[in-house]
């Protein structure tokens, strides 16, 4: 099945890039909201993409990191990838990754450990900040721009709502019938 089979919405096309190129629209210090709940629904390719991007950006001697928020743990394609990286500056509601938590350990990035029921009501009465980026994996993109959400929804729909940038990854490795 195509891209453009799963973005149903002909007025997206244009808007559809690589990884990298999402990558590079998430500047340095922006708070992102990202999709997953455990092992389930989160995005795979950007945040490897984050990855080298800060990777790259740190060899140039300039700084980069970004604040994850999540709806709770997410796995090694995310969470490790970045921390191995040095991408993150601050991480919630939650870790389950070892690099992350050696990270977090040695206090090289923030954590904030609170109950994952806390977080969407903590976002939308502003008590962590603005959220510049929304980072959402779905299954697709209806005709109408409804999305089709992936195996995980968690506080996808506070992410859509309060971020001023929404980036989807498109999960074609889900089932379409979702």
């Amino acid at each position: 099945m195509s891209l453009n089979d799963r973005v149903r919405c002909s007025s997206l096309h244009d808007r559809i890039m690589s990884a990298e190129q999402a990558a590079a629209l998430i500047p340095n210090g922006a708070n992102v909201g990202m999709s997953g709940f455990t092992g389930a629904g989160y995005p795979k390719a950007l945040p490897q993409a984050i990855a080298a991007h800060a990777k790259a950006e740190h060899a140039a001697g300039k700084p980069y990191k970004i604040n994850v928020w999540t709806g709770a743990s997410t796995a090694a394609e995310c969470d490790g990838a970045m921390a191995s990286a040095q991408a993150m500056g601050q991480r919630l509601p939650f870790n389950t990754d070892p690099v992350a938590r050696k990270a977090i350990n040695a206090g090289e990035i923030d954590f904030i450990d609170m109950h994952l029921s806390h977080v969407a009501q903590h976002a939308w009465f502003g008590f962590l900040g603005h959220m510049d980026v929304a980072v959402v994996e779905v299954a697709g993109i209806l005709e109408d721009g409804r999305l089709v959400p992936s195996s995980s929804v968690g506080n996808n729909k506070t992410w859509l709502e309060q971020a001023g940038k929404v980036i989807l990854e498109v999960n074609r490795r889900q089932s379409a019938g979702l």
